[in-house]
């Protein structure tokens, strides 16, 4: 005996399509997405330009942030720096596969956001890991600082680079990857540098700053060098939400009260194409 299908079934355009059809993902774009969090600035301290230098990079800086969060709301997200890459040096050594390479790295990073967090902690900031990301509101509203892992959550699952096996996503990556999804103000990277260069001006006195420039044009100048990674220029062609990325010298005092106030500094990068 052939018993009837009595079970229900949920009408969906994607019910029985494969999700890596060409078709099917032409299908899933819309004019805008919703942002979660479209008031925030999301803010990267570099590991190695920022963290390394210890209170020379972060005195001024932490007391500039103090200020400002009584007027933005701050999102802060911190990379390893020169520990990051010792651990890379380790773990290339004995053999590591490019996803181990990004799981032990991951810790470097979180250890400057607890150094980070408790350096901040007077101006009401609170260290907030990953997968604790939905409470972000509730200490956005309370007037707290989130101090978060600049690191993508790939870890195991990284995807192998082209060339060698350090990950190719990295902390710059990582902070952009959150903007992009949680919908913020365009990100700012604080780096030890006045922006993007037309050559390293530590080499060349003839180099000019660029102060802004499309993701395309730049990659199309296949520069030897960028103070950020490259992979968040290739994004950039990509994304629907940050548009924008500055770069800064977080060095200086006054450059990033500057950036948030919308003022001319440092290099925007921008999306030149359309998706």
């Amino acid at each position: 005996m052939i018993r009837k299908d009595t079970r229900k079934h949920l009408i969906s355009r994607l019910m029985r399509e494969s999700l890596v059809s060409k078709k099917v993902i032409r299908g899933t774009r819309i004019r805008e997405e919703f942002r979660i969090l479209p008031e925030v600035d999301p803010i990267k301290i570099g590991g190695r330009s920022i963290m390394d230098r210890g209170k020379t990079g972060l005195e001024n800086l932490v007391e500039e942030i103090g200020r400002l969060r009584r007027k933005y709301q701050l999102i802060i997200g911190v990379g390893g720096g020169a520990r990051e890459r010792h651990t890379y040096s380790l773990g290339v050594d004995l053999g590591l596969p490019t996803g181990g390479l990004a799981t032990i790295a991951k810790a470097m990073s979180e250890q400057n956001a607890l150094m980070l967090q408790v350096l901040l902690a007077k101006h009401g900031a609170i260290r907030t890991p990953q997968e604790h990301f939905e409470e972000l509101p509730l200490y956005l509203a309370s007037g707290a600082i989130p101090v978060i892992t600049a690191m993508p959550p790939y870890q195991y699952w990284e995807q192998p680079p082209p060339r060698g096996r350090i990950p190719p996503h990295g902390s710059d990556t990582g902070m952009f990857l959150f903007s992009e999804t949680f919908g913020t103000r365009p990100l700012i990277l604080l780096k030890d540098v006045d922006g993007l260069y037309t050559a390293d001006p530590r080499k060349n006195k003839n180099a000019r700053l660029i102060p802004r420039i499309g993701a395309r044009e730049l990659l199309d100048l296949n520069l030897p060098g960028l103070p950020l990674e490259r992979k968040v220029v290739e994004l950039l062609l990509q994304a629907r939400n940050t548009t924008e990325v500055r770069i800064i010298n977080g060095l200086i005092p006054g450059n990033l009260t500057k950036a948030l106030a919308g003022k001319k500094v440092g290099t925007v990068i921008y999306k030149d194409v359309s998706w």
